[in-house]
């Protein structure tokens, strides 16, 4: 009989766990499986400043089957700062689904969670992923409440070469930011971001620092929006296919059918298509979209100044995501080629219920590169 045993995964795992995220796409119409090559605890910089990996391993191999991941950041919670915990790439081989592995797994989790770092978790899950959704939010014994928190919105904005287009607010001068501008910048994004829940804390090393928790994001993809030298608005876009990368699997139905006949219209349009399978999808992610006042024409700017600057390039979609109570995601879904949506929820065990009753309704972000 197959034993199974659940540890904190280590820098000896990396391969198993690569392996795993290979094996376990995502399914739909396009089939995804999210990779982290070539160093899956290189890549978890950008998860948060703690980590753990929970493994889940088969003692008959000594290979790791399945695992899933803690991570704590610092976030704006209510205006002030404080740390929040994010569940995330719960994995597991379809061979040993069925056999009671997730309860055990979170039974785990629990005993993690006695360090009482954090009092909840945030986490997402796909539209249209019902197994899971059904599974999780199932309140049986070991898994913990899921609580719905909303719909995050991921829009795709075509980059190609006639692609995203907007005039600038009278008097706004546009730019690629420089050193210069890091001050300034930490100062907005410390003023803007706790209008927002769970907006993330960032210091000057995430910037500097090649393990900061904005790994590979250049200055230069920073377009900083100024009237009469004051900074009003920002908007990155983040490469990280140095470390992280959306790798197509497979097409479905009529997407797969067409995909030949639509790239050609694309290419027409001088916009991008859809790449083979076993290509990855190369997208540009948007990080910390912030405009003074949610000025939805500014933010229309920043979104086409950065599309100006990328169009033609490597990336060909540029990747926003925004819940669904934010005020600037009607300005993103001008721009959409199309829309993908996640479902939020708050996760936690009875210690929890406090600290998610004392949230305010202030809108909800998350960073989508760090999901």
């Amino acid at each position: 009989m197959t034993r199974f045993q659940f540890e904190l995964a280590t820098p000896s795992d990396d391969a198993d766990l690569r392996s795993i995220l290979a094996s376990t796409p995502m399914p739909g119409r396009i089939a995804v499986s999210l990779r982290r090559e070539p160093n899956w605890f290189a890549a978890a910089v950008v998860d948060g400043d703690f980590r753990q990996v929970v493994a889940c391993r088969n003692l008959d191999t000594g290979r790791v089957v399945g695992f899933g991941c803690r991570s704590i950041r610092r976030l704006y919670v209510n205006g002030h700062l404080a740390e929040v915990g994010y569940l995330s790439s719960l994995r597991l081989l379809p061979e040993f689904r069925n056999l009671g592995l997730i309860a055990r797994g979170y039974a785990f989790f629990r005993g993690l969670h006695e360090d009482r770092r954090v009092p909840f978790y945030l986490t997402t899950i796909a539209e249209g992923n019902n197994s899971t959704i059904n599974l999780l939010t199932s309140g049986r014994a070991q898994l913990p409440a899921y609580h719905f928190a909303g719909r995050f919105h991921t829009i795709a904005l075509n980059l190609g070469r006639r692609a995203l287009r907007h005039d600038s607010p009278a008097g706004v001068k546009l730019s690629a930011a420089c050193a210069d501008d890091l001050p300034a910048i930490l100062k907005l994004l410390a003023t803007e971001g706790p209008r927002r829940q769970f907006f993330p804390h960032y210091e000057l090393n995430d910037f500097l620092r090649a393990d900061g928790k904005l790994r590979g994001l250049q200055l230069e993809s920073v377009i900083v929006a100024r009237r009469g030298g004051r900074l009003l608005g920002l908007l990155a876009g983040w490469d990280q296919h140095a470390y992280r990368q959306n790798m197509v699997d497979g097409y479905s139905g009529w997407v797969g059918r067409l995909r030949p006949l639509y790239n050609g219209w694309q290419r027409l349009r001088g916009l991008s298509g859809l790449p083979p399978p076993g290509q990855p999808l190369r997208c540009l992610t948007a990080a910390f979209p912030q405009v003074v006042d949610n000025d939805p024409e500014l933010f229309a700017a920043l979104i086409g100044e950065l599309g100006r600057r990328h169009a033609g390039g490597t990336c060909s979609h540029l990747l926003i995501g925004l819940h669904e109570t934010d005020p600037l995601l009607s300005v993103a879904q001008r721009f959409a080629a199309r829309s993908y949506t996640t479902f939020l929820y708050l996760v936690g065990w009875q210690d929890s219920d406090a600290a998610r009753a004392a949230l305010d309704r202030r809108p909800v972000y998350l960073e989508l590169g760090t999901l």
